[in-house]
């Protein structure tokens, strides 16, 4: 079969179907020891729909999905498309109240989940009575006659992915066959991605950077994944892993990068020269992370900044590897690179002033993207869907950037992120890059808190320490440090400076900072016993 049959796909399952038939017993993906091929996949997903169907499960119907990075996801995941249904997959442990709201919003009749999430998904059932149907992997690898291949199109939808909640409550992202095979094909043809290469991963599966930008390019272009769990407490798994197999590719947030240079001291027995590219994405890309990581492991040019969003399918620009990395003549900002092919940006005026109103060449404003990849809108929320999506296809992405006269992108932050200290608008990842080069600091955060009615919000820094046992003059010299080195940087003294164990701050499953969530937790008090010294 010829690869155009491949990329023709309409269908997600179309495509994996065409992958099956020529090469039955090429390498989907390996995890662990387990090494998938696509003849087990579609075998394996012609049993599952059987398993769906006879616990009830029918066309139309959602089916939240809680696992680990596991086979069974992708069984059940494509299982539920070959008969109709509407995977949603979750994040894990997001907690059982959260998850009742997922349940409820996107209307799920079914759970499919594993042994050891099985006690809160049934919390979070008792509180979403509509997710009547739980079911695990024994009930659904079953020997029946799998039912007919759902008749599905392009314009149909595919899968609902519930955005991280960095800035709020999760929104059900719905994503059409057309969405996310479109989008597959211009960011695997930006990235460069072929049948030669070897594709290394650890980012997880019920996100849209593991779940669309790792786990369905592989099918598309016969690329062998293979697939770690979503766990950097031990980074020098994940590059043994490059180094064994001789991964030409792999991807992670820019916290990824930072965490190898911290904590991989020893680097005997590693060699990163395979590399083609490692991509980053999902946060603001740190030009001292890419330059830190390449020193640190003896490569160059090897990380590409990123640009997506679940609400565009993920993808919007992929920065091309053979060309240098470019900052803004400010030296804040790196470009993530020209938008992919298909894909139009344009810079408007945030909402609150002259929403219409068209930024100039190199003036920062929102982000605007159209492509293929844009959503259908927000499940059951045509309020916030009315918000975003625009006449003639245009997506609002709530970042903030600029474009330069050669048509280079720039993210500079979001719009709901930014802080007003003194009448200006502060970007809080340029704060926070100041921290987190004080000696003693792990990670740290800023965030603004007051009323912007003021012209001012008051600074607040949490930076979570790497000595959590220190002496109390340590720590008061941190913090003295900490707002001396941010009041030369940026000429704003803290008001508060906060200091904390580690993985105190509150992140999103993709790495973002849950800033809504934090600014809750300090005026709250729920910090609480992770303070380990704290300055009022």
């Amino acid at each position: 079969m010829a690869h155009d049959d491949v990329t023709g796909a309409p269908t997600l399952v179309e495509m994996m179907r065409r992958r099956a038939a020529p090469t039955p017993r090429q390498q989907y993906f390996q995890l662990y020891d387990e090494t998938v091929t696509y003849e087990r996949l579609w075998a394996q997903t012609a049993r599952y729909p059987a398993g769906l169907a006879r616990a009830g499960v029918r066309a139309g119907d959602k089916v939240c999905l809680i696992f680990p990075t596991c086979a069974e996801f992708f069984y059940t995941f494509f299982g539920a498309l070959r008969i109709g249904a509407v995977p949603v997959p979750l994040y894990p442990t997001l907690g059982v109240e959260t998850t009742a709201n997922i349940f409820r919003d996107s209307e799920a009749v079914a759970v499919a989940t594993i042994g050891w999430f099985r006690m809160s998904v049934d919390e979070s059932r008792a509180l979403a009575p509509n997710a009547e149907i739980v079911v695990e992997p024994p009930d659904l690898d079953i020997d029946a006659a799998p039912p007919p291949l759902a008749d599905a199109g392009a314009d149909d939808l595919a899968f609902l992915q519930y955005t991280s909640g960095s800035t709020g409550h999760p929104r059900g992202v719905m994503l059409s066959h057309k969405n996310v095979v479109s989008t597959i094909h211009f960011m695997a043809e930006a990235a460069g991605i072929t049948v030669e290469d070897r594709f290394v991963s650890w980012l997880p599966l019920y996100h849209d950077m593991g779940l669309i930008g790792c786990a369905f390019t592989p099918p598309l272009t016969g690329t062998p994944i293979w697939l770690l769990p979503p766990d950097l407490r031990n980074p020098r798994q994940w590059l043994s892993l490059v180094t064994e197999i001789r991964a030409t590719f792999t991807v992670s947030p820019d916290f990824g990068y930072r965490n190898c240079v911290r904590n991989v001291r020893d680097r005997s027995g590693l060699d990163l020269s395979s590399l083609k590219a490692a991509l980053s994405g999902a946060e603001p890309v740190r030009a001292s992370t890419i330059e830190a990581f390449e020193s640190h492991f003896g490569i160059k040019r090897i990380i590409s900044p990123c640009y997506g969003l679940a609400e565009a399918t993920l993808a919007v620009a992929i920065w091309p590897r053979s060309v240098p990395l470019r900052l803004d003549p400010s030296g804040r900002f790196l470009s993530v690179g020209r938008p992919c092919r298909g894909v139009s940006a344009r810079i408007l005026a945030p909402r609150d002033e002259a929403p219409s109103t068209e930024r100039p060449v190199g003036e920062e404003g929102e982000i605007c993207v159209k492509s293929p990849g844009v959503m259908r809108g927000y499940y059951n929320n045509p309020g916030e869907t009315a918000k975003v999506l625009m006449p003639g296809g245009w997506l609002r992405t709530g970042d903030l950037g600029f474009v330069d006269s050669e048509g280079y992108l720039y993210v500079t932050g979001r719009l709901k992120d930014l802080i007003i200290l003194g009448g200006a608008n502060v970007i809080p990842a340029d704060i926070e890059e100041v921290v987190d080069r004080v000696d003693g600091v792990r990670y740290s955060a800023a965030v603004g808190i007051g009323s912007e009615r003021t012209g001012t919000q008051p600074l607040h820094v949490v930076a979570e320490v790497r000595n959590e046992s220190g002496a109390p003059d340590d720590y008061h010299h941190l913090i003295r440090e900490i707002a001396s080195r941010v009041h030369k940087a940026h000429g704003h003294r803290p008001a508060r400076v906060i200091l904390v164990r580690s993985s105190t701050i509150p992140k999103t499953s993709s790495g973002k900072i849950q800033r809504s969530r934090l600014v809750q937790m300090i005026q709250e008090g729920e910090l609480g016993e992770r303070i380990v010294y704290g300055d009022d």
